[in-house]
């Protein structure tokens, strides 16, 4: 394991597994995506605002991110907890709320931690190729980037 860029693969018609070596225990990394606080700081690109981040991070607890753009425009993402392992495993949904229900997003995030660093692997499956595709359109591969390197600044002040 070594830190890095995220990788992203298609693993069939309606999956994508996106991929991060993070130079931080398992600990820290769970930490930083489970408390709003921290979750504030590193989610979505740099020049959104988090302007809404609320997590009741409990297995049938809800989640939901607002990230508000320099144009004034909103963009909000949601979702429920369906299995929490700490440290180890997290089931979620994901909705982009302007799609509207029926294009959830089911992440099953697991946290493998080795010689000082943390591999997050995110199996993300969609209800549809349409839906994965259409994701994947949106740019979703430099987002999470950015994310995951914002993720790992923050990482860093952290250890």
């Amino acid at each position: 394991m070594s830190g890095g860029k995220t990788n992203v693969e298609l693993k069939s018609d309606r999956e994508v597994i996106v991929t991060r070596d993070f130079a931080a225990p398992a600990r820290l990394v769970w930490e930083a995506m489970s408390k709003p606080e921290y979750v504030r700081r590193w989610y979505g690109l740099k020049i959104l605002d988090c302007t809404v981040c609320e997590i009741d991070h409990r297995v049938g607890g809800k989640w939901r991110f607002v990230l508000r753009a320099p144009d004034g425009s909103e963009h909000a993402f949601s979702g429920e907890y369906r299995e929490i392992d700490a440290q180890r495993r997290v089931v979620y949904t994901e909705n982009y709320e302007p799609l509207g229900p029926g294009h959830e997003i089911v992440v099953t995030a697991t946290f493998e931690e080795r010689d000082g660093y943390t591999r997050l692997t995110s199996h993300l499956l969609y209800k549809s190729q349409a839906d994965r595709d259409g994701h994947l359109q949106s740019g979703m591969e430099a987002g999470a980037n950015e994310s995951h390197d914002r993720l790992a600044e923050l990482l860093a002040t952290l250890t």
